[in-house]
């Protein structure tokens, strides 16, 4: 067996391993800079550009974790996660917010989740993405769910 023939049998395990992440954001340019960051990192990235492509995409695929905008057009970030998350047959994901209006946070500190304020930095991005990835050091109430499934915004 060639080299070339073991690389294409390694490449498949490779890309199993990797974790997937969807990012919500109206914002084009964030959209494709938090793709660069992400991917550039190891990370499988889906993007959408508000609720209603997020939600299909959601229910198609379960990422390993949703990065979302708060603030979007038709459905804000909130409201699609507390959405999302009131149907109980709906798998629990770790959930980091961004948002440019840092008064955003008190709601995600209720529900004990990480937000990121923008204009956000790289290292930060990733540090953020890897700690709720990392089901050691993740929020057990973000993770079991009972914070969004209760969410009144």
């Amino acid at each position: 067996m060639g080299a070339s023939e073991e690389v294409q049998k390694i490449l498949p395990i490779r890309a199993r391993k990797r974790r997937n992440i969807l990012v919500v954001d109206d914002d084009r340019m964030m959209r494709e800079l938090l793709e660069l960051h992400l991917t550039a990192a190891g990370y499988n990235v889906a993007l959408a550009e508000d609720a209603v492509v997020a939600g299909r995409m959601f229910l198609a695929s379960t990422p390993d974790l949703l990065l979302i905008d708060i603030n979007m057009p038709y459905m804000s970030g909130l409201d699609f996660v507390a959405t999302l998350f009131a149907d109980a047959t709906v798998p629990m994901i770790p959930v980091v917010f961004m948002t440019a209006h840092e008064h955003f946070t008190r709601h995600t500190d209720e529900l004990g989740a990480d937000s990121l304020i923008k204009p956000i930095l790289k290292g930060v991005l990733l540090e953020t993405v890897a700690r709720n990835l990392d089901p050691k050091s993740r929020n057990e109430q973000v993770a079991g769910g009972a914070a969004y499934r209760s969410l009144n915004i």
